[in-house]
């Protein structure tokens, strides 16, 4: 019994860095021209990723986000953000679900997968 929960352990392990390392590269290829590679933004244009409470607060839009752009006015750390992000139509809920799971494990203190399947569900809802 033993081995089979540490088999499952691995499995686990393994998919997380999978996400996570698929995630980064979809985050450099989509994400870090304007959010930058470190997380931190681009002066008062983009804002951070990195230690920002919106990341903390807001996981569902920040999904519906990637997949269809923000035009709102958003808040992250007590500066205001007025600049669009474009949405990333052609990316799937299995895209999103690795930069997601890349972003919340980098700069958000979580250790876990975002599912798919939990994205999926996010994304049918957004408006």
């Amino acid at each position: 019994m033993v081995y089979a929960l540490a088999a499952c352990q691995s499995q686990d392990e393994l998919k997380l860095k999978h996400y996570y390392i698929e995630g980064q590269a979809l985050y450099t290829t989509h994400c870090a021209n304007c959010h930058q590679e470190n997380g931190e933004g681009l002066a008062g244009l983009y804002p951070p990723i990195a230690k920002s409470d919106f990341l903390t607060n807001n996981k569902n839009y920040i999904i519906c986000g990637i997949k269809h752009g923000i035009s709102d006015t958003i808040q992250v750390n007590g500066k205001t953000y007025r600049q669009p992000m474009p949405a990333n139509a052609q990316l799937q809920a299995i895209d999103i679900a690795e930069i997601v799971t890349y972003i919340y494990n980098e700069w958000g203190n979580e250790k876990k997968i975002t599912p798919v399947k939990e994205v999926q569900k996010i994304l049918e809802k957004c408006e």
